[in-house]
């Protein structure tokens, strides 16, 4: 029997507006943005004043309207408007076996979808970066990843946009060299992998999110036991578990541990209004919640 995930307010309960959450023991990063002084997250390889992550690409703006900040005074805004990739990503060494990484982000009221958005939690090894693992087929040793992510409707998994949530993740048994999409109702893409989970999946309602406003997202990732199938995957929204995937392998060597977070945003075509914003980003090693007020 699986073990309960928890649900409604974890660790950040403790540090309203997280104020001071980087110092509990269980939080191994923490970022709302604040201390950046210029316009933008610099990418270049040169330090910036407050910039937190080992690097960053594509245009971070710093945003500092009000009505685009989740709490505190700024928050990170992406905004498409040609093909391409932004991001960030910091290395945690030496690595977990399981992280948890709660954030907050909003999408533009008119944000028609996109390729991919959200955050990710990844597994590489040594030489081993976000693109060189780009449609790879991990193979135990190498690489896994989890991201809670969005079909966008010009692919015909969704209606509405931004798109039907789900967690995009490479792993041991996948059937292409593209990761796998894994829905909360248990559905998977490519549908040869259905009834991956096992005996003790539990199926949830899908969701799409409501654009112009603020969601608080968490994911979980647990890497499993070399030579056993209890990895597991989970994501919450608002507090509430929203989408539970166990019986995952995603790794064969126990030296392959959850050792990146990722702010992902990719763009493969061109279309209006696609901005969204990031803010209050946390990794920990325990279930961390929504954030309460200041």
């Amino acid at each position: 029997m699986l073990p309960t995930l928890p649900e409604g307010f974890g660790l950040a309960a403790k540090y309203p507006g997280d104020e001071g959450i980087e110092h509990d023991p269980a939080v191994v990063f923490a970022d709302g943005f604040e201390e950046i002084e210029g316009p933008v997250m610099d990418t270049s390889p040169y330090p910036q004043k407050g910039k937190r992550w080992d690097n960053a690409w594509g245009i971070l703006r710093i945003a500092r309207e009000p009505d685009n900040v989740h709490s505190g005074r700024q928050a990170i805004e992406i905004t498409h408007t040609e093909p391409r990739s932004h991001g960030a990503e910091r290395r945690l060494e030496p690595g977990h076996d399981t992280l948890f990484l709660r954030y907050y982000m909003k999408y533009a009221p008119q944000f028609p979808g996109c390729h991919h958005t959200g955050m990710a939690i990844e597994g590489a090894a040594p030489g081993v970066t976000i693109g060189s693992s780009t449609g790879v087929r991990p193979d135990g040793r190498n690489h896994f990843t989890a991201l809670i992510d969005t079909m966008p409707p010009w692919t015909g998994a969704s209606t509405d946009p931004p798109g039907r949530m789900d967690i995009y993740c490479y792993h041991m048994d996948q059937r292409r060299k593209w990761g796998d999409i894994f829905y909360p109702t248990g559905e998977v893409l490519p549908q040869e992998n259905e009834g991956l989970f096992g005996p003790d999946f539990v199926p949830r309602p899908n969701l799409t999110a409501e654009r112009g406003r603020w969601y608080c997202y968490e994911l979980m990732v647990k890497a499993n036991t070399p030579g056993q199938r209890d990895g597991r995957v989970a994501f919450w929204v608002d507090g509430k578990l929203a989408g539970d995937f166990p019986n995952l392998r995603l790794r064969s060597v126990e030296t392959l541990k959850a050792n990146y977070i990722v702010i992902v945003s990719y763009s493969s075509s061109r279309h209006d209004n696609v901005t969204h914003w990031y803010d209050d980003i946390v990794a920990a090693t325990s279930y961390i919640g929504p954030q309460v007020p200041p």
